[in-house]
């Protein structure tokens, strides 16, 4: 939560993003709120939980029970609850297709999910038909030249839009390191290898911009 509240700013400053404050702040309400742990006076839904049972329930707990159809034993009640849990996931697992790539783990025995590494898929042939054509026209000429070439033609980045109140950082730079992130992800370079490069943008100033500029 914290992570997601107090960045730094250009002068290493920390600073408090509102719009991330509010959002967090409206998230830990609506749980607590959902768990009775803070009640709306006045409201129904999300009432003070003391008046959910009627009061008439400690006197009358048997039939109260009987129209719930639960049973007053508490051992009973739960030894019920995990008989179904119990069914439900056998039959998860014995209706669940096959797959070789998954399996459970015995390490330390905590039932770990290994999920194995799938074997690529073959390359699209209008991919390939594409890149051939590029090559024709461009042969010595970088991928992400091209973006950039497109971008200042197509002027795509101003599409681009932040989450946040207001943008800090001018525009050229904006899109300097949207059109570098996009290269890295589009292509599966990786932003760590990318802001390897002699562009002048780290690895975090890279990291800063796909959760600002939602459509990344």
């Amino acid at each position: 939560m914290k992570d997601a509240v107090i960045e730094t700013d250009d002068n290493g400053q920390e600073r408090i993003n509102r719009m991330n404050y509010e959002i967090v702040t409206l998230q830990s309400l609506r749980d607590k709120l959902r768990c009775k742990e803070i009640w709306v006076i006045g409201a129904d839904r999300y009432r003070n939980p003391d008046e959910d049972l009627p009061a008439d329930f400690e006197n009358r707990r048997e039939e109260h029970y009987k129209a719930l159809k639960k049973p007053l034993n508490s051992e009973e009640f739960i030894t019920s609850i995990k008989q179904v849990m119990y069914e439900s996931l056998t039959k998860l697992d014995s209706g669940m297709p096959k797959n070789p790539k998954v399996r459970l783990s015995t390490k330390n025995n905590k039932g770990w999910i290994t999920v194995s590494t799938s074997d690529p898929q073959p390359e699209p042939v209008n991919l390939i038909k594409l890149k051939a054509e590029i090559m024709k026209q461009w042969p010595m000429t970088n991928l992400l030249d091209i973006l950039k070439e497109s971008d200042l033609r197509l002027s795509f980045t101003d599409r681009f839009k932040t989450i946040a109140a207001h943008e800090r950082l001018d525009r050229a730079t904006i899109q300097k390191r949207l059109i570098l992130t996009l290269y890295g992800l589009g292509t599966n370079t990786g932003l760590k290898r990318i802001s390897a490069g002699n562009h002048g943008e780290n690895y975090k100033d890279l990291l800063y911009i796909p959760p600002l500029y939602k459509k990344i």
